[in-house]
């Protein structure tokens, strides 16, 4: 049986004035599968990701969720409660304690939310990410850079979502937390058979979770396969990666 489409991407274009940012990009990505969009800096990840999250207007082109086109803000927003994020620069809140943090989408988006529910379930969410509970109270501020980077996590998968995405989750970390960063993330994604999206110049992420790669350059797709295919391909630039 064919396993449903979970994203797919059709021609998708992206200028600013008369820059082209995003030039054809077309992929699907089925349920548990692992997306890793690799590529330079200024190769165009970042922007792709935020067309998807609909932070972007497209140019031209479709992005489509579980068969059903995306279009109008309400689309965009249906869409959005189903994605999990973790942002590049963690993105927290240094007024808002840990637990908060981790629990925003939903404590703010409630109109009498559960506080002590929320709480609990954001301190197992904690746990699931390999901190200890009582940072809950503590504020970002107090936290080293690789704890921030998994209390992002953390917030990413708090409401279960369908696909979770995870923007360069290993810049600025030393090669020591990357690894470790690289292992939580396969393990989330392994345990809870999600759907997911990376972004990253790690090759190292790439050839160890994706299921497939895609290769961006100057906006456009360069190459696109599995690992297994990337250590066989003679593109010169996927060469250039995998010899870091």
């Amino acid at each position: 049986m064919i396993k449903k489409t979970k994203i797919e991407v059709k021609n998708l274009n992206k200028t600013i004035g008369d820059k082209q940012i995003l030039s054809n990009i077309s992929f699907k990505l089925r349920p548990e599968e692992h997306l890793v969009i690799i590529g330079s800096s200024g190769a165009g990840k970042s922007m792709l990701i935020k067309c998807l999250l609909g932070l972007e207007d497209l140019s031209s082109g479709s992005i489509f969720f579980e068969n059903n086109l995306v279009s109008g803000n309400e689309d965009k927003r249906r869409l959005l409660n189903k994605l999990g994020v973790c942002f590049q620069s963690n993105a927290l809140f240094d007024s808002y304690k840990t637990w908060e943090n981790i629990a925003f989408k939903t404590l703010y988006n409630e109109r009498s939310p559960n506080i002590s529910k929320l709480k609990k379930l954001a301190i197992e969410r904690l746990e699931e990410v390999g901190l200890p509970r009582n940072i809950a109270e503590h504020y970002p501020s107090e936290l080293s850079g690789g704890m921030q980077k998994r209390v992002g996590i953390a917030r990413s998968i708090f409401s279960e979502p369908d696909v979770l995405i995870f923007d360069e989750p290993t810049t600025g970390l030393d090669p020591i937390m990357s690894k470790k960063i690289i292992s939580l993330i396969g393990k989330i994604i392994e345990n809870s058979k999600k759907t997911a999206i990376t972004i990253t110049h790690d090759i190292n992420l790439a050839m160890l979770l994706a299921s497939k790669i895609i290769l961006l350059d100057s906006g456009k797709i360069e190459w696109t396969g599995s690992p297994t295919k990337a250590l066989l391909s003679k593109n010169k630039l996927l060469k250039v990666f995998l010899n870091g």
